[in-house]
């Protein structure tokens, strides 16, 4: 990207001027719709693993691999998003990203074979990330800032609670009720409503361009490094990280693009990305504790989830509800956190330390969860939880990226954008690593107390045995079905035990980062630029 000021800085914010308010609310709307479409898209190759492997008659291996393509594909975009729009205009950029978007996940429904399915996902992926990039600076360059708190508050209900808590019960009661498909064809009219808003009210958008050099190496670089990054994140763990020589070769690799990368973009001339609101404080700030916002999120969604139907053996719909149970308590927050920002003076960063220790609560608490937690003892704390995201993520947003000059809108969304997704996967590989390790370790040590020779397993066994005969099994093969289930019973005791060390292990984190985030604002402030607010 150019360094030089293109001529769309200001034209977006500019047509949106003499617009009535049910035209900036109707932007909102349609921009929050087709978001909708991206985060049950992003959430299908992770909360549906298993009918896909049906689907499709294929390994878990190549499921992981429809998830890579997707997440290239965004991750790719969320930091070209700005580019694009510079080059081929926002009302081209943001028609186009909005039709392919709602096209591709109509035919996520279609689709018959793996590999038309791996296409499907990486064009959904592309489409999304340019949607959440472009629509969300688009957002912060047509409402004035005082407003901010409020706008950026409802986007974040469809961008970040949407597929944090509602996604995995809306894909798991689609897949268990009706047809995996079928949640495809659910969530495309929220998509052509957003579209045919946008198409309806498009001389609002800036048709504007600012052409900028091609530059096939950084391009490839860029992309290679990405893919490389992902693959690592999304394999390492199925394939025990340095152990298997693959992941160390794309380790190797994408650290040579990045070098390389780095060494282009800083000999002068014009760069690639948009690093110019970096020299900004907040947005720095922002994009530090974002990565840690994302590793949280993401990482305690999955560790929830695989506790839910691992341990407590709920269905893959029932799970989902587990999530929901917090669902409402994120939505206050998203929208309680906002007014307080916009109506009063309290600093967003001591909110953003507040939703750290409510969360680092939660965490620790479900961390002494028993094997037999109820689905009450379970939610209340989920609610703590789906509390501390608005907590984090509202301020965030309003401190990163709502006092930045108006042409720096879409690149800063992108990147903050960016690092929270990176965060997520991070935080999944971080916590699936971690789950392994203590699984394993728990049966090694626990699995040797399985004998004969221990009387308390004996009498779990026999009053298993005697139940079962009460029943009406025949006592010969009672004695085997009792064994079973006693050794049932113990992998879920040791696979409880490892879950309770994972959402320990989020606690800590935040433990630990409370005085690192005290300190990264303490220096951003210290050396960067401050805000420049409108």
């Amino acid at each position: 990207m150019s360094n030089a000021v293109p001529t769309i800085d200001v034209k977006p914010a500019a047509s949106f001027a003499d617009a009535f308010c049910f035209e900036k609310i109707g932007f909102l709307v349609a921009v929050a719709c087709l978001v909708l479409l991206d985060g049950v898209n992003g959430a299908m190759c992770s909360t549906l693993r298993q009918y896909l492997n049906g689907g499709f008659f294929a390994t878990a291996d190549q499921i992981t691999w429809g998830a890579i393509f997707y997440y290239v594909g965004k991750m790719y975009m969320l930091l070209l998003a700005a580019k694009l729009q510079h080059q081929f205009g926002q009302r081209r950029a943001f028609l186009t990203a909005s039709i392919v978007l709602v096209l591709a996940t109509a035919a996520g429904a279609l689709v018959t074979h793996f590999s038309s399915f791996l296409v499907v996902l990486l064009v959904q992926g592309c489409a999304g990330g340019a949607m959440v990039a472009m629509g969300q600076g688009t957002l912060l360059m047509i409402f004035p800032r005082r407003e901010q708190s409020l706008v950026q508050g409802a986007y974040a209900l469809a961008s970040v609670m949407f597929p944090a808590t509602i996604v995995p019960a809306l894909l798991g009661g689609w897949a268990y009720n009706f047809d995996w498909r079928d949640a495809y064809l659910g969530i495309t009219p929220f998509g052509l409503l957003g579209c045919g808003w946008l198409l309806w009210k498009r001389k609002l958008l800036s048709d504007s361009v600012s052409p900028t050099l091609f530059l096939p190496v950084r391009i490839i670089l860029m992309v290679t490094a990405l893919f490389a990054i992902v693959y690592v994140l999304e394999q390492g763990d199925r394939n025990c990280w340095l152990e298997y020589p693959p992941i160390v070769w794309a380790s190797l690799l994408a650290v040579s693009c990045i070098v390389g990368l780095a060494f282009i973009e800083t000999r002068g001339g014009p760069t690639f990305l948009p690093y110019g609101s970096f020299r900004y404080a907040n947005l720095t700030f922002g994009m530090c504790v974002v990565l840690l916002a994302g590793v949280a999120l993401f990482g305690s969604g999955y560790a929830i989830s695989g506790f839910a139907s691992g341990v407590l053996a709920y269905p893959v719909s029932m799970s989902g509800l587990v999530q929901l149970s917090g669902t409402f308590f994120s939505a206050v927050s998203f929208l309680a956190v906002g007014v307080l920002i916009r109506f009063t003076k309290l600093p967003p960063v001591f909110v953003i330390l507040t939703g750290l220790l409510l969360f680092g609560t939660s965490m620790w608490q479900l961390g002494h969860a028993p094997s037999n937690l109820n689905f009450e003892g379970f939610a209340s704390w989920l609610i703590v939880r789906g509390f501390a995201l608005g907590c984090q993520f509202i301020p965030l947003t309003l401190m990163a990226l709502t006092c930045l000059p108006a042409h720096e809108d879409v690149a800063a969304a992108g990147l903050f954008n960016f690092n929270r997704q990176m965060g997520a996967l991070i935080g999944v590989a971080w916590l699936q690593t971690l789950l392994e390790r203590k699984t394993d370790l728990n049966q090694t040590i626990l699995g040797g107390a399985l004998s004969s020779a221990n009387p308390n397993v004996m009498n779990y066994a026999q009053s298993v045995q005697n139940a079962l005969v009460l029943y009406g099994t025949p006592p010969v093969q009672a004695s085997h079905e009792a064994m079973a289930l006693t050794l049932q019973e113990a992998h879920r005791q040791w696979t409880s035990i490892a879950f309770n060390g994972c959402f320990e292990s989020l606690a800590l984190v935040f433990l630990f980062a409370f005085p690192l985030v005290a300190l990264a604002r303490i220096l951003t402030t210290r050396f960067l630029k401050p805000p420049e607010c409108q």
